[in-house]
């Protein structure tokens, strides 16, 4: 390992015991992270994110040119995540249509936004990585939040008793196969995320949720912003939602994405990274870097086979 690698990761885990110290024992900012340096005696506010519901008036004409229309945003310098709630006043059945079946994804939509805050101080605080990395940085970040929407829906029909009423491809997708899965091994519910066979359900349908929206044209410019040689990267204060020593753990220089992987179910903790196939993660990662490669020109070198726990 090189030495700077080995300086970065120590460094980490130094950050991670020093404000572990003054974390509550639920790990988590509630409260400020105190942290009293000799010289300053000052404190860290975590900001505290807030959700906002905005309506966006929908017309015939945003619904005809527009194939993009944004659900949902996570703002990290306000602290806001903003889902959108759509009107329209248009008679049209179409323009019609998207309001309502937008709308009912509205608790999917803030759940994905929720997993950026959550994982904001991993891939936001990004300048020391390469350019390859940060691109990877940023397509993962696209793929680990669709992987949390499913876990909602799946959550969701295990409250119910039903579906989650979604026409999403990759939802509906991995509610068929995790059911039929369900059905053939007789799974208890709530689901076992950690289970391998579950995991690699959940991981496969949220990489092909990404790498379909990237055919649309969507997250390409992502990738390349975050790939710019001369890009200005500001210090990112840590929210009260993310886990300050997740980043102890996190070095994708080295493979180890297991952080950014890290969920809340109705089960409790899973880690999808760490319970999933090698062969699941791989097979992601390989596409992973070839995507990167496509939009920003660098080369992705992928450690395999390789878990953080």
């Amino acid at each position: 390992m090189k030495f700077w690698k080995f300086f970065y990761f120590s460094a980490a885990f130094v950050v991670c015991v020093e404000l572990g110290a003054f974390v509550s024992s639920d790990a988590t900012c509630d409260k400020n992270i105190k942290k009293t340096p000799v010289n300053t005696g000052k404190y860290i506010v975590c900001p505290h994110i807030k959700v906002q519901y905005d309506t966006v008036n929908v017309t015939d004409k945003m619904v005809r040119n527009f194939g993009i229309i944004s659900a949902g945003t996570f703002n990290p310098n306000s602290g806001k995540v903003l889902v959108s709630y759509f009107q329209t006043d248009s008679h049209n059945p179409l323009t019609r249509r998207f309001c309502d079946v937008s709308n009912t994804q509205i608790r999917l939509v803030q759940r994905h936004e929720m997993e950026h805050a959550r994982k904001a101080n991993l891939t936001k605080n990004v300048g020391m990585y390469s350019p390859a990395v940060r691109a990877a940085i940023a397509a993962q970040n696209e793929i680990m939040a669709p992987a949390a929407e499913i876990i909602e829906a799946m959550d969701y029909r295990y409250k119910t008793g039903t579906p989650y009423p979604s026409q999403r491809s990759y939802i509906l997708n991995a509610d068929a196969e995790i059911m039929d899965l369900s059905r053939r091994e007789n799974l208890a519910w709530p689901l076992d995320y950690n289970d391998t066979r579950v995991a690699d359900i959940v991981m496969k349908h949220a990489a092909a949720r990404f790498f379909s929206e990237i055919k649309r044209g969507v997250y390409r410019n992502t990738l390349v912003r975050a790939a710019q040689p001369n890009t200005n990267f500001f210090p990112y204060i840590t929210n009260d939602m993310c886990d300050p020593c997740a980043v102890a753990l996190f070095n994708p220089e080295m493979g180890m994405w297991a952080p950014l992987w890290q969920f809340q179910s109705l089960r409790g903790n899973v880690n999808l990274w760490n319970a999933a196939s090698a062969s699941q993660r791989d097979a992601m990662m390989d596409s992973v870097a070839s995507i990167v490669h496509k939009f920003t020109g660098q080369k992705l070198k992928n450690y395999k086979n390789t878990k953080t726990r």
